[in-house]
């Protein structure tokens, strides 16, 4: 039986993989404009050249051991090839614009039943979108060692072995790649930063720049310093047709109840100082942040996104982070992410 706005090839591949509704939708939406590129199907590296790719973008040798033993083949992965051929076709469409501001819903989430070649099909994915991507921010004349410091997929597939016990690219991870393609994301030490496109009702009407920060390493004060200079600097010189009028960042670490446990001097608390809040309108915000500050802190996610008092007590309390994310739930409150803005050429 057909589903109304599914092509009949998405409903076999539906059915042969066991694609979630959110997954079909997804692809649904995205399959026929990405076949608009003209562009020949994915072609993807040899293993030599895989490996080369997979360490120069910080991937671990276990994740790339595991990668080269997934690789799709067409003939053997009919409908898992499908996914990547549309995936691939809709990453060329929108390589080199900029994202909405408030982002974009990640890749859709393969079953685990698709096995290893599934859990890395993403990382395929990427290494075939790569040479595209590089080529345009060389076109931009951007220089190569920012190019290639601003591509690094490895903290990703880290990520998704801590969450899962296993090798691949998947769960929150596949929000990151998917701007990485686009050629919209750039690394300047300590921060990350996409280019955004902020619009009302009736369209675009200005950029802003979106911060991200890496879950990895201290949250200096000086180092942020330099990135949000290097930033600014780098955005008015290789995208001037996109004046920038300010930063935005939408994360749980603005959170001003952490400022109830932290010392005002405290790098968290110092970062939160330099945004300002957007209002926090509970019935209209995206829910409580529990299980997201449970993965960065802890590395550990939470069955059905509900942090129980059992799980509570498993947690280690070796930090003030940490013994504060546990006295906060057990108090019966929560974490939240929070926007905050500032402007552009403001120290």
């Amino acid at each position: 039986m057909s589903t109304p706005g599914v092509s009949r090839d998405l409903a076999m591949v539906r059915d042969a993989l066991g694609l979630s509704p959110e997954a079909v939708r997804w692809l649904s939406e995205r399959e026929h404009a990405g076949s608009r590129v003209g562009a020949d199907g994915p072609v993807l590296p040899d293993d030599e050249t895989a490996d080369r790719l997979l360490t120069r973008l910080g991937a671990d040798p276990r994740g790339r051991a595991d990668t080269l033993a997934a690789r799709p083949a067409p003939e053997r992965d009919t409908a898992l090839w499908w996914v990547l051929d549309r995936m691939y076709r809709h990453q060329l469409s929108v390589l080199g614009e900029c994202l909405p501001i408030e982002g974009l819903p990640g890749w859709p989430a393969l079953p685990a039943s698709t096995g290893p070649v599934g859990a890395h099909l993403y990382v395929w994915l990427y290494l075939a979108v790569l040479p595209k991507v590089v080529a345009y921010h060389a076109e931009r004349g951007i220089p190569e060692e920012v190019s290639w410091a601003s591509l690094g997929v490895g903290q990703g597939m880290r990520a998704h072995r801590s969450f899962t016990g296993h090798s691949g690219l998947s769960l929150f991870s596949t929000w990151t790649p998917q701007v990485h393609l686009r050629g919209a994301q750039f690394s300047f030490g300590r921060l990350e930063f996409n280019r955004g496109a902020v619009s009302f009702g009736n369209g675009a009407c200005g950029y802003a720049v979106a911060v991200h920060i890496p879950a990895t390493g201290r949250l200096d004060a000086d180092a942020c310093d330099r990135s949000l200079a290097q930033a600014r600097d780098f955005f008015g010189r290789y995208f001037p047709e996109e004046p920038v009028a300010f930063f935005t960042c939408r994360s749980w670490l603005l959170d001003p109840q952490l400022g109830e446990y932290l010392p005002p001097a405290s790098n968290i608390v110092r970062f939160q100082q330099r945004f300002r809040l957007l209002p926090f309108l509970r019935e209209t915000d995206e829910g409580d942040a529990d299980h997201v500050v449970l993965g960065y802190v802890f590395e550990r996610s939470a069955p059905g996104s509900e942090v129980t008092a059992d799980l509570l007590d498993e947690l280690p309390q070796d930090s003030t982070l940490r013994r504060a994310y546990v006295t906060h739930l057990r108090a019966g409150r929560h974490w939240h992410e929070r926007t905050g803005w500032l402007p552009f050429h403001e120290a």
